[in-house]
């Protein structure tokens, strides 16, 4: 096995992703190779697979992982349950499940990739051995040399984004088998982000969206969307929201897209922290910055983007509110409630 560390953040980031896998494998020899980070993923994935052939299987790894001990051992007691095999992975310093692979799902008439069980720890998961999926965290990708045969290269329409997911895409046309392990890594999730051009590494929806749609239409057999949903909101927030006038929606994304059919009739404003989503256009409202809405006065503050709103809130909004007695904040967290989505309400003031 070749094992290839690509490095995008620095020496010192790769040096410690490089020192976890000898630390964690000290019995197993394998190829190593440092390959520094091209003008985006996809041209760095394909200058590697010219520096190390594809006679062997290749272990594709980002500098922001960090091994945790029998990653090997669990590798190769799944090694033949697929072809294209991946770790689950943990945020860093956590027990936080980050994914356990992804799975294609249409939640109303949008396709996505859902990653498995986002948010959970990881003592709530029972052990599965490894499982089929839709996708990998591609920054721990092992590809066997039997696939090379179908897909020699990563393409470039991934844009920094999803080149692994379009690859393997093109893979599974062929019968190629993808599955993800129960192991956990440590995956930081900055390698791809630190790209200096916001075209390539913006999270902002508005960047993504039109680049993921295309992708969908080319790629993405209809077949292999086995979950669908229809999105819709608690009635004890659809009460909250009821009762406010004066709203301010944090995230110019999906969750804010799906709340603007409750808000009618209300006066909204709508920010957010990423400058490249300044003064652009959502669904009839101009995004502010985040710094300057929240000098205004709301009767509701809904911090909408999935997973870190808590975060969100804590770091740059509860700083800057003047009186939290007077004023109901919110973060939305998104959960799969049988055969439906429920966005449902935390308080945390």
């Amino acid at each position: 096995m070749k094992i290839v560390v690509l490095s995008a953040l620095g020496n010192a980031v790769a040096q410690q992703c490089i020192a976890s896998l000898f630390k964690t494998t000290t019995s197993v020899d394998f190829d190593l190779f440092l390959v520094r980070e091209r003008g985006f993923r996809e041209q760095t994935l394909n200058f590697a697979l010219s520096l190390v052939g594809t006679d062997e299987d290749v272990l594709f790894v980002g500098d922001d992982i960090e091994f945790t001990p029998g990653w090997h051992e669990a590798l190769m007691d799944n090694y033949d349950r697929a072809d294209i095999l991946g770790m689950s992975m943990l945020y860093p310093g956590t027990t936080k499940v980050q994914d356990r692979g992804y799975d294609l799902v249409q939640i109303d008439d949008r396709v996505t990739l859902e990653a498995k069980d986002r948010g959970l720890l990881k003592d709530e998961i029972t052990a599965f051995g490894s499982r089929g999926c839709d996708a990998l965290c591609g920054c721990f990708m092992l590809v066997k040399k039997n696939v090379f045969n179908f897909v020699s290269e990563f393409s470039e329409e991934g844009q920094n984004r999803w080149g692994e997911f379009i690859f393997i895409c093109c893979a599974r046309k062929h019968g190629i088998k993808v599955a993800v392990i129960d192991h956990f890594l440590y995956h930081g999730g900055k390698s791809t982000k630190s790209n200096v051009d916001k075209a390539l590494s913006s999270i902002s929806y508005q960047a993504e969206r039109g680049i993921w749609e295309s992708i969908v239409n080319k790629y993405v057999d209809t077949e292999w969307i086995k979950f669908r949903y229809r999105s819709e909101i608690s009635e004890s927030l659809a009460n909250i929201l009821s009762e406010a006038e004066d709203i301010l929606l944090y995230g110019a994304g999906t969750v804010s897209k799906h709340l603007l059919k409750y808000l009618d009739g209300k006066h909204v404003t709508i920010c957010s922290g990423l400058p490249e989503e300044e003064g652009i256009l959502f669904h009839g409202y101009s995004v502010e910055n985040y710094r300057k809405a929240l000098d205004k006065s709301y009767d509701l503050i809904v911090v909408t983007p999935l997973y870190i709103g808590k975060e969100l809130y804590e770091r740059y909004v509860a700083p800057r509110l003047q009186d939290e007695a007077d004023i109901m904040t919110i973060a939305i967290t998104m959960q799969i409630e049988k055969d439906r989505y429920i966005y449902d309400e935390q308080e945390l003031i």
